[in-house]
């Protein structure tokens, strides 16, 4: 039998708009700034400043907290990041779910949303920079539906 993770239920949720962009934490709006060369700034969960930013290109999210950086790229398969000695799996993103996985346990669970993705369960171990993936998901999904609308998917 596993151990049982250490999983919390809070609500983080990126709402990505044409005029402005902004994460809410359990309710309590938190402003993001647009920057130069696509960079998305947001205050860090324990100060500090975090930037995101998706390469659609690339199919690449690259965050950069206080608490450290780190680069996604996803794949068709077997999406992978290291992030403080642990490796955490990305789950398919089809069927408007958002699931992280450490080993075969999901450690973050969210949906796609209209306006950018809402994660409902979030390991302690990702508070962090909670904030972070929440807008760099909410950003991918946003160009992946822009990309099926205009017929490239």
């Amino acid at each position: 039998m596993r151990p049982r993770l250490d999983v919390e239920t809070v609500i983080v949720e990126s709402k990505l708009g044409i005029l402005r962009d902004r994460v809410l934490v359990g309710g309590r709006e938190i402003a993001v700034h647009r920057g130069r060369h696509g960079w998305r700034l947001v205050a860090g969960a324990r100060g500090g400043l975090g930037r995101v930013q998706y390469d659609g290109w690339r199919d690449r999210l690259t965050i950069q907290s206080p608490s450290g950086s780190l680069e996604i790229r996803f794949r068709s398969r077997n999406t992978m990041f290291p992030w403080r000695g642990r490796v955490y799996r990305v789950g398919s993103m089809l069927g408007n779910r958002v699931t992280l996985f450490r080993g075969g346990e999901p450690v973050a669970v969210g949906k796609i949303t209209w306006g950018g993705v809402r994660f409902e369960m979030m390991d302690p171990e990702l508070q962090d920079i909670e904030r972070e993936l929440a807008l760099g998901f909410g950003l991918r999904a946003q160009a992946i539906a822009t990309a099926v609308v205009a017929g490239v998917y």
